[in-house]
């Protein structure tokens, strides 16, 4: 739970992964932390580090703005120097997992200009039209580039919902997923209730975070392109029970009943709903409508055969 939980400050702000796994000596740990602390603290950010301190290797999440132009700017220039901090203390810029588009840019800090070029000649020697993977460790593509975030709505879309925790903003609700994949279980043993359609399904579309990764793309208007209308998201959301299992189970609290019922309340805003909609939404009226004939109904239920 430590990677969802991490991904929101004690004030309730977003922090992300985008300075992760760097590794050094152990011997360096305590002088490396003290260096990274007063660098988050010039750049006016703040990190919550977990993780494999026995072996040096270090985990955080930092409150990066990575939705404006100044915030992604300041990532970037967090992310050189931080490189060479690491650098300076004898470390790895990753420790236990891969480089990537996150750290390739900065390998030629750690590795020098010439070795990395004899990655790139190796790598060519394999893979002479470059198809494999392009972009990430031989000539890649810039750290601040393509960041998934960059592609959402710079505005706060129309909702009817508040998303009090989330600045009234209904992206930022929806970035709350960060893919921690706590709703991909299948044990059905524990405390846990989320998600009963994936444990139905098997299918990454009827998860959480699938849907919430649908919802993401909605937004963006790249793959999705017709927003609330979309019958994609419709479809993901269609076997969503609104438990609220996620509410409760989900380390990073992604509420995706709320989400459904935005998402529908737009989706057949001006248009007839499905005829389960109005008899099992409606229900309430049904009843009260139904009252005068209690009394004959439960006696002619009691009649047995």
């Amino acid at each position: 739970d430590a990677a969802g939980t991490a991904t929101r400050m004690p004030d309730g702000s977003e922090a992300w992964p985008g300075w992760e796994d760097c590794a050094v000596p152990p011997a360096r740990l305590g002088a490396y932390l003290r260096d990274f602390r007063a660098l988050l603290a010039e750049h006016g950010l703040r990190g919550t580090p977990y993780g494999h301190f026995g072996d040096g290797c270090i985990h955080v999440r930092v409150d990066f703005d990575l939705i404006t132009e100044a915030g992604v700017a300041r990532f970037r220039r967090f992310s050189e120097e931080a490189a060479g901090l690491v650098v300076a203390h004898g470390g790895s810029l990753s420790g236990e997992h891969g480089d990537g588009q996150a750290r390739a840019e900065l390998l030629p800090r750690m590795y020098g200009d010439g070795l990395v070029a004899l990655f790139g000649r190796f790598k060519d020697l394999w893979d002479p039209d470059g198809g494999l993977n392009p972009g990430m460790l031989v000539r890649p593509a810039r750290l601040d580039e393509g960041l998934r975030f960059s592609v959402l709505p710079k505005r706060p879309v129309d909702v009817e919902f508040g998303y009090p925790q989330d600045g009234g903003d209904f992206a930022g609700a929806v970035r709350r997923c960060v893919g921690v994949a706590k709703c991909r279980t299948t044990e059905t043993s524990g405390a846990g209730v989320m998600c009963p359609s994936f444990r139905a399904t098997g299918e990454e579309a009827h998860s959480t975070r699938g849907r919430a990764r649908l919802l993401h793309e909605m937004l963006a208007g790249e793959i999705v392109t017709d927003g609330w209308r979309s019958t994609e998201v419709r479809d993901a959301l269609d076997l969503c029970l609104s438990c609220k299992g996620c509410r409760s189970d989900c380390p990073v609290g992604v509420d995706m009943a709320t989400y459904k019922a935005e998402f529908l309340h737009h989706h057949y805003r001006g248009r007839l709903r499905p005829a389960a909609h109005y008899a099992m939404g409606r229900l309430p009226r049904w009843l009260r409508l139904a009252r005068p004939f209690a009394r004959p109904l439960n006696a002619l239920a009691r009649v047995r055969p």
